[in-house]
């Protein structure tokens, strides 16, 4: 008997440490079972991401080349001039075009509407400094800082750092970019933010097309004449004709009737995919010159996902 129920004992002892060894495998196996599912939720996401980003990236580049070919119209457009009904070339084109990758909306506006920081008579540069917000008697000092340093000589050893080509025989030193009012000494941040509308550094004009900037910038160019500003109005609201409004203007040394060579294009793309983005570029148009058109600048404006 005592051998008997020491061989049940050994028994049941067997059977326990196999059951105890089944149970630790099936345990292990469910951990890895849970964990190879955790990897293929990761793999997914990162497959997901990837593939997002992939189709991202082509987007964008149909974008870029979808944006170029709406360039490209905008310059034609220029180049080919005004309709053989009409006397000149508008000062704002506006078009679209459409492919097979997406449709292109395109807003082109001369740089004859900005008033040129290199080369506009003092009045414009005082106006523009006062609509963007600096006093009657800080625009002043301004501006004379402006023009002198406009007309300072470049370094002996050539061109400012990070500046563009100067036009040939000029030795002064230009503004590049509007941004670099931004770090003029006497420009506060919010004066230079608020008078980037007004201003270029591409038009090549002493003067501007007065009849495109708003009252307000108007009423804050010395010397303006209250009868220009009140021609100005009339004329915008059908009250007067353009022959009229040019007699008014016609005594203003700082209005402009010539175009600028340079064009400032807003380009809006949209895809099939629902991808939408934005640029903006700063063209010369030239019929002397042999290429179709120059970019000065070009940057991206915005995107949008769908």
């Amino acid at each position: 008997m005592a051998k008997h129920g020491a061989e049940m004992g050994l028994a049941a002892v067997g059977m326990n440490s196999a059951t105890t060894r089944r149970g630790a495998i099936l345990v292990s196996v469910l951990w890895i079972m849970i964990f190879l599912g955790f990897l293929a939720v990761i793999l997914r996401v990162q497959m997901t991401g990837v593939v997002a980003s992939v189709r991202v990236t082509e987007d964008k580049a149909s974008a870029r080349i979808l944006a170029e070919a709406g360039l490209s119209q905008a310059a034609a457009e220029i180049r080919a001039g005004p309709p053989d009904s009409v006397g000149k070339l508008s000062d704002q084109i506006s078009s679209t075009i459409t492919l097979p990758a997406g449709v292109a909306s395109i807003s082109a506006r001369n740089e004859a509407l900005r008033i040129d920081l290199n080369t506009a008579e003092r009045p414009l540069i005082v106006g523009a400094l006062r609509a963007a917000g600096a006093a009657p008697g800080t625009a002043e000092d301004l501006a004379t800082k402006i023009i002198g340093h406009r007309a300072r000589p470049t370094p002996a050893n050539g061109q400012p750092a990070g500046s563009a080509p100067q036009q040939a025989g000029n030795d002064t030193k230009l503004f590049q970019t509007v941004s670099e009012l931004a770090a003029f000494p006497g420009i506060t941040p919010d004066m230079a933010i608020a008078i980037e509308p007004y201003v270029t550094v591409s038009s090549g004009l002493a003067g501007v097309r007065l009849e495109a900037l708003d009252d307000g910038l108007l009423g804050d160019i010395p010397g303006l004449p209250p009868s220009v500003r009140k021609a100005i109005k009339d004329f915008h609201a059908g009250r007067l004709s353009r022959e009229q409004l040019d007699q008014s203007l016609a005594g203003v040394t700082f209005n402009t009737l010539k175009p600028a060579p340079s064009w400032r294009v807003d380009l809006r793309t949209t895809l099939r995919s629902g991808y939408s983005e934005s640029f903006e570029a700063l063209i010369l148009v030239s019929n002397a010159d042999e290429a179709p058109y120059r970019v000065l600048d070009w940057r991206r404006a915005a995107i949008e996902l769908e």
